[in-house]
């Protein structure tokens, strides 16, 4: 086994310290007036910057930075908090937050702080435990109750013409390399009548397509710029391609702009992006090369690059027939690791051919597995040639909005933090968990000149699971 996975494990564990250099930090939304709470690990000083947040607010920032359970008696969490100072010790740190309250401070197996309790007179009042607010987009997806997806087999000599012609239907899309089309009727009970009528075909393969709801928007933060990427792009060597299936890349992101190989645009025309905001895909392209800088434990210089494979295009929503459509591509394109963070409740056939197709040229999937607390299995996490992966919000605990189905191989952190035009924004949910996962296995493949599935093993093998 590589002495690499140990460490990297370990990243993990320490994963917020590591986006934001030496320090968690933990900031509120703009809506609340608190701003920051930052705690320097090396040196156990903390910074903090409350403008007039509740003690509730406080308390939250607490728990997500220093990783503690923390719980307050209740009746105290609306009491307001205004301070600000900077690299405090830790007691004195808590005191001025805190004011004229007590607190304990309990130790866990190993003699450090795991548990804060805060009270007015005894600690056995302190019972409401203090929970971590995250907000997550969930994976929408619907039925396009009057679309089939027909894909001729290879050998077949029927026309899709044809075909189209005799089922009443109309080809709106197609992918020539999988002898894949898309086919839409007049109506839902028209589309029924051809789902009956080609059911069992020898020569085809039929599969529903469905809609998958594009990605929210990040929450900002008013802070100052985090520090940026601290790596850089090796240049002469041969790219290890990691496929981001996505929104667009922004080109307002400047310090991935290195990183990037021309997108692949399958979603219709190239949109016009707002550059104020940055969207799901550029987030995603920055939590993979964080990804990246763990692998590379002190290196500088990677081969590794991003292929934006756009599969929203302007809308609203993309469908299952075009996400088949952009892995199909980026195969094609030369990726050997393919970040699914999207996806839906329903099973495609086609996608899963694809998939598995892929896979047994050593390709390598990895699928976020969905943000609703629950064990049902989210598409394509849980086929079986992809990595699933899962959300923590601190080591060894499942994020309270992530699913823990039995098709999850492992669990890392949901959360990342970018800057975007000078301003810093979080984005949570299991889509960062697989970012990260596939800048990994990337990483270490190109350093290493393993096979990324070699290293995807190896990777279920030493990470946690939920």
């Amino acid at each position: 086994m590589s002495r690499l996975f140990p460490l990297i494990c370990s990243c993990f564990h320490q994963l917020p310290m590591l986006f934001l250099g030496c320090c968690l930090l933990l900031v509120c939304p703009t809506r609340v007036q608190c701003q920051s709470f930052e705690w320097d690990a090396s040196s156990d000083l903390v910074s903090a910057d409350f403008g007039h947040a509740t003690l509730g607010q406080a308390l939250e920032s607490i728990a997500e930075a220093m990783g503690w359970d923390v719980f307050v008696e209740p009746g105290l969490e609306a009491r307001r908090v205004k301070t600000r100072f900077s690299r405090l010790p830790r007691s004195e740190a808590l005191r001025r937050i805190l004011g004229d309250l007590n607190y304990a401070l309990l130790g866990g197996e190993s003699g450090t702080p795991r548990r804060l309790m805060v009270y007015a007179i005894s600690a056995s009042r302190a019972t409401r435990k203090i929970e971590i607010a995250d907000e997550v987009t969930v994976f929408v997806s619907r039925r396009l109750d009057n679309e089939i997806i027909v894909q001729i087999k290879p050998g077949s000599e029927l026309s899709i013409e044809a075909l189209a012609e005799t089922l009443g239907a109309t080809i709106v899309g197609k992918v020539e390399g999988l002898n894949a089309y898309r086919l839409s009727f007049e109506d839902q009970d028209s589309a029924d009548r051809a789902r009956e009528q080609l059911a069992g075909s020898e020569t085809l393969q039929i599969s529903d397509n469905y809609t998958w709801e594009r990605p929210g928007n990040q929450q900002s933060f008013p802070l100052s710029s985090l520090p940026g990427l601290r790596i850089q792009p090796e240049n002469g060597s041969a790219s290890t391609i990691v496929g981001l299936i996505d929104m667009p890349v922004q080109s307002e992101a400047a310090e991935l702009a290195p990183f990037l190989l021309p997108g692949i645009h399958v979603g219709g025309e190239v949109p016009v992006l707002e550059s104020d905001l940055p969207t799901h895909g550029t987030s995603m392209a920055h939590t993979v090369l964080k990804g990246v800088e763990m692998g590379l434990q002190g290196q500088n210089t990677t081969p590794v690059k991003i292929l934006p494979v756009d599969v929203y295009g302007g809308s609203e929503a993309t469908s299952t027939f075009e996400v088949v459509s952009g892995i199909y591509q980026a195969v094609q394109a030369g990726a050997q690791v393919i970040n699914l963070s999207l996806g839906g409740a329903d099973p495609v056939p086609i996608m899963e051919e694809v998939i598995d197709q892929a896979s047994a040229q050593g390709i390598l999937f990895v699928g976020a597995a969905g943000n609703s607390p629950g064990t049902e299995p989210v598409f394509p996490a849980a086929y079986p040639g992809v990595l699933a992966v899962t959300a923590s919000s601190r080591p060894g605990q499942v994020a309270s909005y992530a699913n823990t189905g039995d098709f999850v191989d492992v669990m890392v952190p949901g959360r990342t933090y970018l800057d975007f035009n000078g301003v810093t924004y979080m984005v949570n949910g299991t889509s960062a968990s697989a970012a990260y996962v596939s800048g990994l296995a990337a990483s270490i493949a190109a350093a290493t000149g393993r096979p990324v599935q070699e290293v995807a093993l190896e990777l279920k093998a030493q990470l946690p699971k939920p």
